[in-house]
């Protein structure tokens, strides 16, 4: 069968650029899409000879996007190649019973890309010269690519739903197991911190680190001891000479009235014995003569 034009579909864009290379090399050329959805558009206005379908790929996979294109009479007769790095004996029949006319393996190569050609059996689009088939209105390609979104879609949502509430568990044991795991290694030093701790608090230790802090204590206190031995020693002493002026002024006080008094007595006594004696002295007169 004559192959001049190929659809790649593949979101990897090393792959699709290395397999239209090799195309290239052999006068096919070719258009590439990344994804199912853009491949199922593509085929809306134009028919390629033959289309290199990759399997895994984002939203709708290649063996889901083989099938509607079999079941859509206007794409039924264009061969799809499953292009995907599975080759095993049951993922063939797998993309055989999904509509796939045969499976090249990733990395392809010049003359892998030859035999899958070689074994197509049916004819190429553009070798069909028969009356057109029916076509299904693109609303209706259209409300089934929708509906297989809407699918994919609420898939997706659960295995990501599923997906979080594993890893959210898995995070949880490792929060739990590292958490764990720094309380142990926090209770091995608060040991060891107290440890030390203890040690450096013990008396020697204290005393040795204390010593100079302390004597220096010892000199400031005693400094301040004998400033104010010093600064009570002279209030007492200036205390203890106002009282003894005081005492001093209050002597002398009494020694002056002391004194007087006694002048005064002598004056009297003086005065009334000189009196007595004159008196005396007078009488004796007067009997004498």
């Amino acid at each position: 069968m004559t192959i001049r034009h190929a659809l790649v579909v593949d979101d990897s864009k090393s792959a699709r650029m290395m397999l239209q290379r090799l195309l290239s090399k052999m006068n096919v050329e070719s258009e590439a899409v990344e994804n199912a959805e853009e491949a199922l558009r593509f085929l809306q206005n134009k028919q390629p000879d033959v289309i290199f379908m990759d399997h895994m790929m984002p939203g709708m996979d290649g063996l889901e996007a083989t099938q509607m294109i079999k079941s859509n009479p206007l794409t039924a007769a264009i061969p799809t190649i499953m292009y995907t790095s599975k080759e095993d004996r049951e993922y063939h029949q797998m993309a055989l019973s999904h509509g796939a006319q045969g499976v090249l393996a990733k990395p392809a190569s010049q003359d892998a890309i030859m035999a899958v050609i070689q074994s197509l059996d049916e004819p190429a689009a553009n070798d069909d010269n028969s009356a057109p088939a029916a076509q299904i209105p693109l609303i209706e390609i259209d409300k089934l690519i929708e509906k297989r979104l809407k699918d994919v879609i609420s898939e997706a949502r659960a295995e990501i739903s599923a997906a979080v509430d594993s890893a959210t568990h898995q995070l949880q044991q490792t929060q739990n197991s590292q958490l764990e795991l720094m309380q142990t290694r926090l209770s091995q030093k608060q040991e060891a911190f107290q440890y030390d701790v203890r040690a450096q608090l013990s008396e020697q230790e204290l005393f040795q680190k204390t010593r100079q802090q302390n004597q220096r204590l010892a000199v400031a206190v005693a400094d301040k001891m004998v400033k104010k031995s010093a600064d009570d020693l002279i209030t007492i002493i200036r205390t203890s000479q106002t009282s003894v002026e005081a005492d001093l002024a209050s002597l002398r006080e009494q020694l002056s009235k002391d004194i007087a008094r006694r002048s005064n007595r002598a004056l009297i006594t003086g005065l009334a014995g000189g009196a007595i004696l004159g008196g005396l002295i007078g009488v004796a007169a007067v009997l004498f003569l």
